[in-house]
């Protein structure tokens, strides 16, 4: 019939139905609110080692984890604005190697292949700090198996890529923790909001590679 309205049929049904949409400021309002009851319990839990001793630590030791943790989940479902610029090669690479010695890795050496001084990639810096942090509380702290832990820079021309390889030259990584394989999870993510790859294999020897385009 001329002239009539079709229905629509029905869409076809997607996977994501399960995703909830997270708004900015709902997500500071919760995440104020757990500051607020993790420093009640940080304070519980400090009175409680006076009682308690050994029991009052690990139960400190425990709020620690989970403080950890909760973090790890808000920079997981945190929005993230990324402005990638060209930044120095020499200059990422430095800051991967605070990072892994602000989080205990001691002996950490700087290596660079020949080649590439004046190097230049794409990222953001900040996001890329962060995701370095990450890096560095999950595979990169299973990296110091008992040898120096090498960071080195490596410029992939056929691909136009820059690679920043973090190996150990100790033993066996050991194995990895809940909190250690979210971490790296997040980290990987950060970086591929930046354009970029990372590949992490704790085991059975540690190779951590954080691939980022290089500034053409």
């Amino acid at each position: 019939m001329q002239g009539t309205a079709q229905l629509p049929t029905e869409p076809e049904r997607r996977g994501d139905e399960q995703l909830v949409a997270v708004r900015r400021e709902v997500l500071n309002d919760v995440e104020h609110a757990v500051g607020n009851l993790l420093q009640r319990m940080h304070h519980a839990a400090r009175a409680a080692q006076t009682s308690l001793g050994a029991q009052g630590e690990r139960l400190q030791s425990a709020l620690d984890d989970l403080e950890r943790l909760l973090e790890l989940l808000f920079d997981y479902v945190s929005p993230v604005e990324v402005q990638v610029r060209p930044t120095d090669a020499t200059r990422i690479a430095e800051s991967l190697v605070a990072q892994l010695r602000a989080q205990g890795v001691a002996e950490v050496a700087q290596g660079m292949a020949p080649g590439v001084p004046g190097l230049q990639v794409l990222a953001d810096t900040r996001v890329l700090s962060r995701s370095f942090l990450l890096l560095a509380q999950g595979c990169a702290r299973h990296c110091a198996g008992g040898g120096t832990v090498a960071v080195e820079i490596v410029h992939d021309q056929a691909g136009d890529r820059v690679q920043f390889l973090v190996q150990s030259a100790g033993g066996p990584a050991a194995a990895t923790t809940a909190h250690a394989d979210l971490a790296t999870a997040v980290a990987g993510r950060l970086i591929e909001l930046q354009g970029g790859e990372l590949h992490a294999r704790p085991r059975p020897a540690c190779v951590c590679a954080v691939v980022l385009p290089a500034a053409t």
